[in-house]
């Protein structure tokens, strides 16, 4: 199924003539093609015409999110996969051939919508509202103005199970979590315990713009994704009601993701299959291309933050 959805996948082009880093021919015979992380994705889209540019090459991205990405490389269904998290220790030893980029700090970042006048969160607070311990704006905020009873209730919404954020999410809340069968729902608790998962249902989405969606249109949710995402629509009307949240009284931006004073920090990875010559070499020309310093400067005006090799 996946195969047949990649031969399907209808996409807009950017081709550009070959420039001397261009592709061996016999490898430049079909689009490169990119794969996993939509986080990445959001990074990788603005780059789109270096990077084809650089490999001299079309080049087709699909964000699906990291889990998929990580398997799809794996099996050599794609040429590059991509991850908002390092590959786990079972991974790596299941697929000992892959090789990890990293190319950038992204950060994870909780938004709300701006009627609720909350600015701030506690990790606890955090982490008991995800629980079902609050559930009520008006129990986590002392500055949230009075609602009415249905605006007061948290409605909480989480970023899919196969997505490198959702892994991130869990690391930094310590948090396990149960899906509900046949729906789009989870329920969390303190990872590492016996104790019950909360009756409070999490809901899922999978692209950012699903998340600002939420928060815009429903006044008392709460979700979760990518800074540079988020930061590079700082002065677009699609963020006039929404509020990006401090954590522990740690704003996210460049400066706070880079010294490690905002805790949710994660890394984009490219992933290279040390089998396929033709994934090697992509990757190479890659890794130098994100070492150039227009690249660098590129990624940290989208709100990213490049990283030195």
């Amino acid at each position: 199924m996946f195969v047949r959805s990649l031969k399907v996948l209808t996409l807009t082009f950017i081709f550009l003539g070959k420039s001397s880093f261009a592709l061996d021919e016999d490898i430049n015979t079909k689009p490169i093609l990119i794969a996993g992380s939509t986080s990445v994705t959001e990074l990788l889209t603005p780059l789109k015409d270096d990077i084809s540019l650089a490999l001299g090459n079309t080049l087709q991205i699909r964000p699906m999110g990291s889990d998929k990405g990580v398997k799809a490389i794996a099996e050599g269904l794609i040429d590059i996969g991509t991850t908002s998290r390092y590959l786990t220790k079972q991974e790596q030893e299941q697929w000992p051939h892959l090789r990890q980029i990293v190319i950038a700090q992204d950060a994870l970042t909780f938004i709300v919508n701006s009627e609720l006048n909350i600015k701030n969160l506690s990790i606890t607070t955090l982490k008991n509202i995800y629980q079902g311990k609050i559930t009520k704006w008006s129990d986590a905020s002392q500055l949230t103005p009075e609602l009415s009873n249905k605006n007061d209730e948290i409605l909480l919404f989480s970023k899919a199970t196969h997505h490198g954020s959702f892994d991130v999410f869990l690391e930094f809340l310590e948090l396990d979590y149960i899906k509900d069968p046949e729906s789009n729902f989870i329920r969390l608790k303190n990872a590492g315990n016996r104790g019950l998962f909360s009756n409070q249902k999490v809901e899922l989405y999978n692209q950012f713009n699903q998340a600002l969606g939420i928060v815009q249109r429903i006044p008392n949710a709460i979700a979760y994704d990518s800074y540079g995402a988020i930061s590079n629509l700082e002065n677009d009307r699609r963020i006039n009601k929404v509020t990006t949240l401090s954590i522990n009284g740690v704003k996210p931006n460049l400066q706070s993701i880079s010294d490690g004073e905002y805790a949710f920090v994660r890394p984009l990875i490219l992933i290279v299959n040390t089998q396929s010559p033709r994934s090697k070499e992509i990757g190479v020309k890659l890794a130098a291309l994100f070492k150039s310093q227009k690249v660098k400067d590129k990624i940290r005006e989208h709100g990213y933050l490049p990283v030195q090799f």
